[in-house]
């Protein structure tokens, strides 16, 4: 069992196939360090992108945290939060809830995200296509496409090297979306941690190619054996402002109502 510790909940996962190619030949990084010819940098950062999206949750996880915002000006603010992440057949759900609406973010095998946005009544529920999720998840840092990793369905995967990065041997993917298709991001670069298949550290760019935002999971907490995610952070380079995703890892899992009899 290994651990996501990325843009989306921590949560057991399942591999359902091998690693990467060039990682269980080279485990060491001995052989690979920078990749030069454009050609294995796209069949590379295709394998991996292709391995982190078939990622599956081996359980179905509940509970709380919070949002702690810091905009560019005025009052800083808390935003209560609710997530589930759960698998469904061959889908995976990951759902976001706040006062201001629900998110759900749907991924199955061979299509890109689905995502969902259901705000409080009277207000109407609407599906959003990969532009309209470039739009910020509930005032924060994080956008609606953050939450869904929606740059592993993008068409351009390169990866660039392996290095060590916050003391962990990571693959560096470069991903970009095709340019007829270009919204709001240009490139993501993301630093994988080839042991747990975890972002530990990304930066996103803007259509100008500018550095936008920083993302980093900032703590840790060991609970039963297990390593959990217990924040991270989305800093907008351009606005100076940033935004903390703190999990509550005390919460007890959601139960089900009963069904009546």
């Amino acid at each position: 069992m290994k651990w996501l510790f990325g843009l989306t909940l921590a949560v057991p996962l399942a591999f359902g196939a091998e690693k990467p190619s060039y990682i269980l030949d080279d485990k060491r990084a001995a052989k690979i360090k920078e990749i030069k010819d454009e050609k294995a940098q796209r069949a590379f950062g295709g394998e991996l992108a292709g391995f982190m999206r078939a990622l599956r949750p081996v359980n179905a996880v509940n509970g709380v945290g919070k949002m702690k915002i810091r905009p560019p000006r005025g009052k800083r603010r808390e935003v209560p939060i609710r997530f589930r992440t759960f698998a469904l057949g061959a889908a995976v759900i990951n759902e976001y809830a706040t006062a201001l609406g629900t998110l759900t973010v749907t991924r199955r095998a061979g299509k890109e995200a689905e995502y969902h946005w259901a705000p409080p009544a009277p207000g109407k529920p609407r599906n959003l296509n990969g532009r309209q999720a470039e739009t910020p998840f509930a005032g924060s840092d994080f956008w609606i496409a953050d939450l869904g990793l929606q740059f592993l369905d993008w068409p351009n995967q390169k990866l660039l090297k392996r290095i060590i990065k916050r003391g962990e041997l990571c693959s560096v993917l470069e991903s970009s979306p095709a340019k007829a298709a270009m919204g709001r991001y240009s490139k993501i670069v993301s630093y994988v941690d080839e042991d747990s298949m975890g972002i530990v550290h990304a930066d996103v760019y803007d259509a100008k190619g500018k550095l936008l935002k920083e993302f980093s999971p900032r703590s840790f907490a060991k609970i039963n054996g297990q390593w959990h995610l217990k924040e991270m952070e989305m800093r907008n380079e351009q606005a100076d402002s940033r935004t903390a995703i703190i999990f509550d890892l005390k919460a007890a899992p959601v139960k089900e109502a009963a069904p009546k009899k």
